[in-house]
């Protein structure tokens, strides 16, 4: 009898992996049901693997993990985990697979290519500029858009990892300064970059600073109002991590100060609850052009998620022993 799965993420561009699973599974899928929904789903299914999507407008708490009494594992696509309660499901007996520190997540560069596109649109004013011309502007309005040169600026990228690791190999052609700050490495072959003692030291010393961290207690809200004002004036704030890994107050304040000349985030604080709830960081970027929010997007290609859901599928495999 074959183990059923459950699968919310998405799954229909990529159909020959869905035909492929469903020679092992027996397979629901559905992609972005409502919390509602999902309940209803894991109600009559009760699946024994879920594969759900990283992203959506409620958490997989307590109360859906209890759903399922043969639920045995939530692979996740994704190396993030603030999005399930990992106690609850470790009380529950419900082993948690993500991407983190597997074979595939050094395959993939999407959100690591992401950063750095979004460093080099925050820089160069590039949402605003093209703003500019769909309001009827041209040359006229320059002086508002001039902006830096990459190669005449320190980055200050905080993390280490495969994120924070890709994007020093991507900055370093564009002839940039870095400056590095990960408590788990303390000396790197690469003699073009410089390894800082503390997380005072980066900020103190880098134009761009550059949030690649995985979300922990360690590491939320690690940039808050006394870290800003350690950063030099003027400076360039980066963050695809996790928006818990910022005061988004103080970043706010920073701002409209010019403390931070500009920002450019993927991520805010409480995702699940958006587009319901507002964001302060959303709000301030209606009408203030030195903050650019994209919707966590940074992973989101299409080669990026097949290897991604590949992952999580063969992990179900794995655990049941069907590979």
């Amino acid at each position: 009898m074959k183990k059923r799965l459950l699968i919310t993420a998405p799954f229909s561009f990529i159909p020959e992996l869905l035909n492929e699973i469903k020679l092992k599974f027996e397979v629901l899928y559905e992609y972005q049901p409502t919390k509602d929904k999902v309940k209803k789903l894991i109600n009559e299914f009760q699946p024994h693997a879920w594969i759900p999507k990283p992203c959506n407008e409620y958490l997989i708490d307590g109360e859906l993990l209890k759903l399922s009494k043969s639920l045995e594992i939530i692979s996740t696509p994704s190396t993030g985990t603030n999005h399930i309660d990992i106690i609850k499901a470790e009380e529950l007996n419900i082993n948690v697979f993500s991407l983190k520190g597997s074979k595939a997540v050094d395959s993939i560069t999407a959100s690591s290519e992401y950063t750095f596109a979004l460093l080099l649109a925050t820089v160069r004013k590039i949402p605003a500029a093209n703003r500019k011309v769909l309001d009827g502007h041209w040359r006229e309005i320059e002086y508002s858009l001039r902006s830096r040169e990459l190669s005449e600026l320190t980055l200050g990228v905080i993390g280490c990892g495969r994120i924070g690791g890709n994007l020093i190999r991507y900055s370093e052609p564009f002839g940039m300064k870095i400056n590095i700050f990960d408590p788990y490495i303390n000396k790197i072959s690469d003699s073009r970059v410089n390894v800082c003692e503390n997380l005072e030291t980066l900020l103190k010393n880098s134009d761009i600073v550059a949030i690649c961290v995985h979300l922990n207690s360690e590491t939320k809200c690690m940039i808050g109002s006394n870290e800003i004002g350690q950063m030099k004036d003027g400076a360039f704030l980066i963050n695809t991590s996790r928006g818990e890994t910022i005061e988004e107050k103080a970043l706010i304040n920073a701002l409209k100060s010019g403390k931070i000349t500009a920002a450019g985030i993927d991520v805010v604080c409480e995702e699940h609850l958006l587009p319901k709830k507002e964001n302060i960081l959303i709000n301030y970027a209606k009408s203030n052009e030195n903050l650019i929010v994209t919707p966590h997007i940074a992973g989101l290609t299409i080669d990026s998620e097949n290897k991604a859901q590949r992952a999580a599928y063969d992990a179900c495999l794995e655990f049941f022993n069907l590979s």
